[in-house]
């Protein structure tokens, strides 16, 4: 009896968590506190697929990912660019092949995200919503 009843309570907890809706983690965008530029959501997605280069004031833009198999990486993609990380990775590489582009540089994690984007006026990068502080301005949320 004991074990009947257990095997009913795993398959209920299953099934609940199988139909619990998955929420993605809240990203956002962020340059240097000094850069002066507010791009939208369609200039940003440019500058990551290598459309565009430079800030709108000039400057070479400094893109900076976060890794391959983050989280937030894959939640940055499909919300703000539109595409999957290995649709972008392919991308990349058709650009980096043909001479005509350098992917962003790639930082693990969202402190050092935070720390390479303050060091760099040119900067920009995104990270979990949560771990904004006053070091970096967000401008995408």
């Amino acid at each position: 009896m004991k074990r009947n009843s257990l095997k009913l309570l795993l398959l209920a907890v299953l099934a609940g968590a199988a139909g619990a809706p998955v929420q993605a983690a809240d990203v956002v965008v962020v340059v240097n506190k000094a850069n002066p530029n507010t791009p939208d959501k369609a200039f940003i997605a440019r500058l990551y697929t290598g459309e565009a280069r430079s800030w709108p004031d000039g400057p070479a833009a400094a893109l900076i990912d976060q890794a391959e198999d983050s989280p937030v990486r894959a939640d940055f993609s499909s919300q703000v660019l539109g595409r999957s990380v290995s649709n972008l990775k392919a991308a990349w590489a058709q650009l980096i092949f043909t001479g005509k582009g350098l992917p962003p540089k790639v930082i693990d994690g969202d402190a050092e995200v935070k720390r390479a984007v303050a060091a760099n006026r040119n900067a920009i990068g995104y990270i979990k919503a949560g771990s904004v502080d006053d070091t970096v301005k967000v401008i995408l949320k």
